[in-house]
């Protein structure tokens, strides 16, 4: 499952970030969102165009399309 197809409030692992844009990639993980680490969608933005998202114990807002690229353990 993608980052960014987890139900709001539920609680998941990060299995792996693949960012095809280098440096996108090294924002993500620089944010928190290491393998391993716990994932909680907080909210949407109207038409889904961010997201809250906590990670670890810190929020975030990201796009969702960069969510599209951070995959979750099954």
């Amino acid at each position: 499952m993608l980052l960014s197809q987890l139900p709001k409030g539920t609680v998941a692992e990060i299995h792996s970030v693949v960012h095809p844009q280098e440096d996108m990639q090294r924002q993500l993980l620089t944010l928190g969102f290491d393998p391993g680490e716990t994932v909680q969608l907080m909210t949407k933005a109207p038409f889904g165009h961010s997201l809250q998202i906590k990670v670890g114990s810190t929020l975030v807002a990201i796009h969702s399309e960069d969510a599209n690229h951070i995959h979750l353990c099954d």
